[in-house]
C-alpha cells in the first residue's frame, strides 16, 4: 500500500509538495553500502529487500547480513570448461580458497564509517550525455585500525555471483532518520519510501590513505545504470552503416552490426563470450510521434517513400510512374560516434519529432485536440490561439511529448570469459517518453498570456526577504545580457540539408512573434547562424535545421539567457529513485508514467518529465518611515515583483552530506517570455510570405497608429453625411 502523502498546498496551488525533512525536529542521514544479487537489478527488489553482505555503514555496521554464498564453484560449472582447461587444477582450488578469508573479513562486520557523500546529478537533456542521464558521486569512508575495504567489497560481491568485482555492482542506501518535537523517533511514515533512497552503484575509483590509525579512502562511484556509457560499449568498434524506413528497423539493423562486431573480434581471439547489445524502443513514443505526423503539410523522414510520392503526384509527369522504393533514413556511425547518439537521432528523425519543432503551434494544437489535419488551418489557429479556450487547453497540457535514452547493464554471472577476464554483458540502450515544458519551445516575440504556469507546480521558493522563506539559503544570478537565439538556415549547397524534394519541402511554416519584448528587462532575440550539431542520420526530409536547432538549444541548459544556482535546504525530492532504477525485465518502470511527482518516494519523476520550480524574489526597497516597516501593506513597488521571477527548469543538482549537514544547490535555467500580452504570433510560410508582410503584422504600433487614422476618417465622414446641415 502506497504511503499517505499530504501536500502543504494552498485552494490556489493545491499542487505543492512539502520537504519531508522539515517533519522532523532533527535528523541524521545513514548511509550503507552493500551488496546486491543480478536478481535484484532485473526485478528492481533491491527497492523493497532487506539490505545485505554490508561493507560499511554509518554509524557502525551492527550486524553484516551475509547472505549464503552464491557464486559458481569452477570444479563443477559445464560453462568454464575452457577456463578449466587454462588452469591447472591445483590453481582452480587455489582461486576458490582465495574468497574463503574475505567473507570471513565481511562476517566479522569490521566497522567502515561512510562520511562527506557529494552528488552531482542531471535531471534533463544535458551537454554530458545528451538525452542520457548523468550522475556522479564522491563519498569517504574511515576505516580505524584497517585497511579492508577491498577486501569488503570483493566478498561482497562474490557472495552475490560476481568473480570480477571490478564491474560488479553495490547498493548505497541513504535513509533519514530523526526525533519530532518531543524528542520521540519520528515514525508516521508507513513504508519509509519517502525517507529512503537505493542506488545501485558502481565504484569507478578508490584512493587511500594509510596511516597509524587505519585508512581514510577517497571514493569515486557512479549509478550502475552508467556501465553502459562506459567507452567499451557505447563506442562501436567496427563501422555501422544502417538504412531503414523507421527506428526500428535502424534497431535491427545496429544490433546485427554490434553482433557481427562480436564475431569478428571473437574468430580474432579478443574474446571467447560475445556481449550482447539491445535497442529497445517504448511503444509510447511511435504512438505519441504519430500525432506529429505531416502537420505542415511537407514530407517528413519517417514516412515511406511510397507516401511521399503519393503527396506530390499529378504535379508533373515525373511523379505519375512512382520510382522504385528505397530508404527514408540512412545512417553512419564509426569508433567515433557513440551509439547512443546514432540512436537518438533515429528516433528523433524517424517518428517525427522533428515536425514537432518544426510547425510548433498547429502541431501542439492537433495533438491535444480533436482537430484533424485538413481542418487545421492556419486561419484556424489563430482564432484557437486568441479564445478562452486555448487557455485551459495550456493549462491542462504544460508538457510536450519528448524522449530520452535509459540504460541498463545485466551480468551473466555463470560464465566469465578466460580471454577478457570479465563476466559476458548484455548492454541495453532504451527510448522512453519523457517531457518537455511547453515554455521551452518558445521563441522571440512570442508569450503566452492569462496562463499561472505555477500553480501546477510542485515546488515554489521564496527569496530571504520574506516570512515564507524556510528552505533558501543562497542565490547566485548569471545573466548573459548579450544572448540571443540561433535562427539556424544551414548550407545552401548541402543536398543533405534540402533532402531530395528540395523544391517543395522549404516551405515549412516559420513563427513570427509579435511582440517586441515581452519581457522588457530580459529580451530574447535570434540570429542567422550556420552553426549547429551533427546528426548522424539522414533522411528525405529537408525539415531538419528547425529540428536540430531545438535539439541543440534542448540539450545545453547551462547557455540559457538566465541561469541561477539555488542554494537549499536538502530535499530528498530532488533524489530522484527512479532515475537509478534498472530497466526491468518484465518491462515495469518505477513510478507512475503520467505524473511528475512520484507520491510514494516524495521525489520527482525525472526520468519522464523535465522538473520545475517556481521562484519568487521580493526585495525591500527601503524601510517606510511612516509606517516602520519594509514591506507596504498598499503599495507595491518594484523591488517587491522582479523580472527574474518566474518558472525555472532545473538542470543539476549538487548535493552535499557534509559533518551532519544536508544541503544542496539546484542548477535552474529560467524559461523565456512568461509574461506579456499574448499577441497571436504570426504563422507564415517560409516560401511564399513576403518580408514587407512580416514586417507589417511585427510592427503592432504602427498597426494601431493605422487603425486608429482609420476610426478618426469614419468617425468625421459620418459626421460629413449626418450633421453637415445641422452645422
Amino acid at each position: 500500500m502506497a504511503e499517505k502523502y499530504t501536500t502543504s498546498g494552498s485552494a490556489s496551488k493545491p499542487f505543492l509538495k512539502p520537504n519531508v525533512l522539515h517533519q522532523y525536529a532533527s535528523f541524521n542521514t545513514i548511509f550503507t553500502l552493500s551488496g546486491i544479487t543480478e536478481q535484484e537489478i532485473r526485478t528492481a527488489k533491491f527497492l523493497t529487500n532487506p539490505v545485505h553482505d554490508i561493507v560499511a555503514r554509518t554509524g557502525g555496521i551492527g550486524k553484516a547480513n551475509v547472505q549464503p554464498r552464491q557464486y559458481k564453484d569452477f570444479r563443477t560449472t559445464q560453462d568454464n570448461a575452457l577456463f578449466r582447461t587454462l588452469i591447472k587444477a591445483d590453481e582452480i582450488t587455489k582461486y576458490y580458497e582465495q574468497y574463503q578469508d574475505s567473507i570471513e573479513i565481511l562476517d566479522r562486520a569490521h566497522d567502515l564509517f561512510i562520511e562527506n557523500v557529494n552528488m552531482v546529478s542531471t535531471v534533463g537533456p544535458n551537454a554530458e550525455r545528451n538525452l542520457g542521464n548523468f550522475t556522479k558521486m564522491e563519498f569517504e569512508i574511515h576505516e580505524p585500525y584497517g585497511i579492508t575495504f577491498i577486501e569488503k567489497v570483493r566478498a561482497a560481491t562474490a557472495i552475490n555471483g560476481f568473480l570480477d568485482y571490478q564491474d560488479a555492482p553495490m547498493l548505497l542506501t541513504i535513509e533519514f532518520k530523526g526525533f519530532d518535537e518531543q524528542g520521540r523517533p519520528y515514525a508516521k511514515h508507513s513504508t519509509n519510501k519517502s525517507h529512503t533512497r537505493k542506488i545501485p552503484i558502481l565504484i569507478s575509483r578508490v584512493d587511500f590513505d594509510v596511516n597509524e590509525g587505519g585508512a581514510r579512502y577517497q571514493i569515486m562511484a557512479v549509478p550502475y545504470t552508467d556501465l553502459a556509457f562506459d567507452d567499451r560499449f557505447k563506442y562501436p568498434r567496427t563501422a555501422m552503416p544502417i538504412e531503414g524506413n523507421d527506428p526500428y528497423q535502424w534497431a535491427a539493423a545496429a544490433e546485427r552490426a554490434l553482433s557481427d562486431q562480436m564475431k569478428q573480434e571473437i574468430e580474432e581471439q579478443r574474446r571467447y563470450y560475445p556481449d550482447i547489445y539491445k535497442f529497445e524502443i517504448d511503444g509510447e513514443l511511435e504512438k505519441k510521434g504519430l500525432q506529429y505526423k505531416n502537420t505542415a503539410g511537407t514530407t517528413n523522414s519517417a514516412g515511406s517513400v511510397a507516401q511521399n510520392q503519393e503527396d506530390f503526384s499529378g504535379l508533373n509527369s515525373d511523379f505519375d510512374a512512382p520510382p522504385p522504393r528505397q530508404n527514408t533514413m540512412s545512417a553512419q556511425a564509426s569508433s567515433g560516434i557513440a551509439v547512443t547518439k546514432f540512436f537518438e537521432d533515429a528516433i528523433r528523425a524517424g517518428f517525427h519529432y522533428q515536425e514537432l519543432a518544426n510547425d510548433f503551434w498547429t502541431t501542439y494544437i492537433r495533438s491535444n485536440t480533436d482537430y484533424t489535419k485538413e481542418s487545421l488551418t492556419k486561419e484556424k489557429v489563430a482564432s484557437i490561439i486568441k479564445s478562452k479556450e486555448f487557455e485551459k487547453i495550456l493549462f491542462n497540457n504544460q508538457y510536450i511529448d519528448w524522449f530520452k535514452i535509459k540504460t541498463t547493464v545485466y551480468t551473466d554471472t555463470s560464465k566469465i570469459d578466460p580471454i577478457t577476464k570479465m563476466h559476458p554483458k548484455t548492454i541495453t540502450y532504451k527510448a522512453i517518453p519523457y517531457k518537455i515544458h511547453i515554455l521551452k519551445f518558445v521563441g522571440p516575440g512570442v508569450s503566452i498570456a492569462n496562463v499561472d504556469w505555477g500553480r501546477k507546480v510542485h515546488k515554489e521558493y521564496d527569496y530571504i526577504y520574506t516570512g515564507d522563506n524556510v528552505d533558501v539559503q543562497g542565490l547566485r544570478i548569471n545573466y548573459k545580457t548579450a544572448y540571443y537565439l540561433r535562427n539556424l538556415r544551414g548550407d545552401d549547397k548541402s543536398d543533405t540539408e534540402k533532402g531530395l524534394f528540395a523544391p517543395l519541402t522549404e516551405a515549412f511554416k516559420n513563427v513570427f512573434g509579435r511582440e517586441r519584448d515581452p519581457e522588457p528587462l530580459l529580451p530574447l532575440r535570434q540570429y542567422p547562424s550556420s552553426i549547429k550539431g551533427a546528426n548522424t542520420v539522414k533522411t528525405l526530409s529537408g525539415e531538419a535545421n528547425k529540428a536540430q536547432q531545438f535539439y541543440d538549444y534542448l540539450t545545453n541548459p547551462e547557455v540559457d539567457m538566465m541561469r541561477i544556482e539555488l542554494e537549499i535546504l536538502g530535499d530528498p525530492t530532488y533524489i530522484c529513485q527512479d532515475m537509478y532504477v534498472p530497466i526491468q525485465e518484465d518491462g515495469k518502470s518505477f513510478g507512475a508514467k503520467d505524473e511528475s511527482f512520484d507520491t510514494a518516494s516524495a521525489s520527482f519523476n525525472a526520468d519522464r518529465f523535465q522538473p520545475i520550480i517556481s521562484v519568487r524574489y521580493r526585495l525591500p526597497a527601503d524601510i517606510n518611515e511612516k509606517e516602520g516597516t519594509m514591506f507596504s501593506g498598499i503599495d507595491k513597488v518594484r523591488d517587491e515583483n522582479l523580472f527574474f521571477n518566474g518558472l525555472y527548469q532545473v538542470n543539476k543538482i549538487d548535493t552535499k552530506f557534509d559533518n551532519g549537514q544536508f544541503l544542496q544547490t539546484l542548477h535552474c535555467s529560467r524559461f523565456n517570455n512568461q509574461q506579456g500580452e499574448g499577441a497571436v504570433p504570426l504563422l507564415t510560410n517560409a516560401s511564399i510570405k513576403s518580408i514587407t508582410e512580416i514586417k507589417d503584422s511585427v510592427n503592432i504600433e504602427k498597426k494601431i497608429n493605422d487603425k486608429k487614422s482609420e476610426l478618426i476618417d469614419n468617425a468625421k465622414e459620418f459626421a460629413k453625411q449626418n450633421f453637415e446641415g445641422l452645422i
